[in-house]
């Protein structure tokens, strides 16, 4: 087999992974198109046939309640452990009940209507990755990655449960792609919207706080060479968190007490570290214990002294007592934590307990979609060598690039570690599995059609060489 040969096919292999000569611009609009209609019809598909009509509880429940009571004029508030009179909250981040709060105005008010309506905002997700793939690499990347969003139960389910991951599972890949255009053609007011989506990604889901650190940092690090550019671009980083974090820590500190994002974490940690989610034998080792997270607010509540000589529990009191009784447990158990870090480690990537994990899911959701949770697991199972291997073409193209994509999957081993390990935390990754698995597998055809091409270069000419393989005689 010639040289020329030999160049010819390793650069077609090359394009089939980069996009060069493939895919014209407009051919990949009417494909992506063609996916996002897709995801469009995926996600209402799943809404008709397993969550139409299905009452809501937990989370769900408070997002469409407090959404009314916004479009009703009556502010963000909740009734304190369902009792009582509605008082501020910030049990959760507020973005996703603004967003049904909006559907609220707009006369969609039922919960179908918003799973409905939910079917379209997600989808934009779908669209989002296809243009973050295409930034990231190339065209059938971006396609390839759309196709799963598109497609995936993990990303179909979110609007049909009236969960806050299907707007979340918008927000991410766009602060991804931003977070590229940074690095590419960095200039302050590209670096003020990446702040303001860094921002809206965390009051919808507090734990992507991390993001400010993992992804944040390094893209103000990459976007330029001189420190004092650098220092001028965290500015404007930082500014555009202030516009969204401001209102909302000052909101906080006047109507409750103190400048924080969410009062959640008390229930989380209570949830997290008990004797049921710290024991081998336990279907929820590593996992996320329900009872502990409620037994243990009802018996502070029935039988401990608010603070300060208060006559009552509040919000932020209640969830500072849970999370003091939280880590005093762990702090009891550290010999038992090496286990636990793992097993949630496992749980979250679906490789530990999937049966348990599963049954978790189910019970959880409350619409017996048992069947499209398998097919989720399945796929993740699929997908996961795939992104290895895309993982490793992209850190040998660049590092850079790398760093930006694994800031997600880092930043949610992160969390999994901290609490628990569960299919809905990994929810964030998802984005960066699927365009490293999408890399992978077009890295792995590309592979497979060079070696069939150097075989029938072989019949034809004779030749025994590799064409992977430096000849020294050449």
């Amino acid at each position: 087999m010639s040289l020329t040969s030999e160049i010819s096919s390793l650069t077609r292999r090359q394009a089939l992974v980069d996009g060069s000569g493939i895919i014209k611009s407009r051919q990949f609009g009417v494909a992506l198109t063609a996916i996002v209609i897709l995801g469009i019809v995926a996600r209402i598909f799943f809404v008709l046939g397993w969550t139409v009509g299905a009452p809501l509880h937990g989370d769900p429940l408070f997002f469409q309640q407090s959404a009314a009571r916004i479009a009703n004029g009556q502010g963000y508030v909740d009734r304190f452990l369902g009792k009582g009179a509605l008082v501020p909250t910030a049990e959760h981040p507020p973005v996703f009940s603004f967003v049904l709060a909006g559907l609220d105005l707009l006369h969609l008010r039922s919960v179908d209507a918003h799973r409905v309506a939910l079917a379209f905002i997600s989808a934009a997700g779908v669209l989002v990755m296809g243009l973050f793939g295409r930034r990231l690499t190339s065209p059938g990347v971006g396609l390839l990655a759309a196709g799963i969003a598109a497609v995936d139960p993990l990303w179909i389910q979110q609007g049909g449960f009236l969960m806050s991951e299907s707007v979340y599972l918008v927000v991410v890949p766009l602060m991804l792609l931003i977070a590229l255009r940074c690095i590419d053609r960095h200039n302050r007011v590209d670096f003020v919207a990446f702040g303001v989506i860094i921002g809206v990604a965390t009051l919808t889901r507090s734990e992507a706080i991390e993001f400010v650190v993992l992804l944040g940092a390094p893209v103000v690090v990459f976007a330029a060479y001189r420190w004092r550019q650098r220092g001028t671009l965290a500015l404007m980083l930082l500014a555009g968190l202030g516009i969204v974090f401001v209102p909302w820590l000052i909101r906080n500190d006047v109507e409750l007490g103190a400048l924080t994002l969410s009062t959640n974490g008390g229930l989380t940690l209570a949830g997290s570290y008990s004797a049921a989610t710290f024991s081998p034998k336990s279907p929820v080792y590593g996992g996320f214990d329900n009872n502990s997270q409620f037994g243990t607010a009802a018996v502070i509540v029935a039988y401990e002294n608010p603070p300060n000589h208060a006559r009552h529990w509040t919000e932020l009191t209640l969830s500072n007592a849970m999370s003091h009784s939280a880590i005093s447990y762990a702090l009891k158990h550290l010999s038992d934590l090496p286990g636990v870090l793992a097993a949630r480690e496992g749980r979250v990537w679906g490789v530990y307990a999937p049966g348990a994990e599963l049954n978790f899911d189910v019970a959880e959701d409350g619409t017996g979609a048992r069947g499209p949770k398998q097919v989720g697991q399945i796929m993740n199972w699929v997908l996961l060598p795939f992104c290895l291997i895309g993982a490793v073409w992209l850190a040998r193209r660049s590092r850079k690039r790398m760093i930006i994509v694994a800031a997600p999957i880092l930043a949610v081993a992160i969390t999994a570690a901290a609490f628990y390990g569960s299919t809905r935390l990994r929810v964030a990754a998802i984005p960066s599995i699927a365009v490293l698995a999408s890399i992978g597998a077009l890295s792995v055809i590309a592979g497979v059609r060079t070696r069939a091409n150097w075989l029938g270069a072989q019949l034809r000419e004779g030749d025994g060489s590799d064409p992977t393989v430096a000849s020294p005689t050449r």
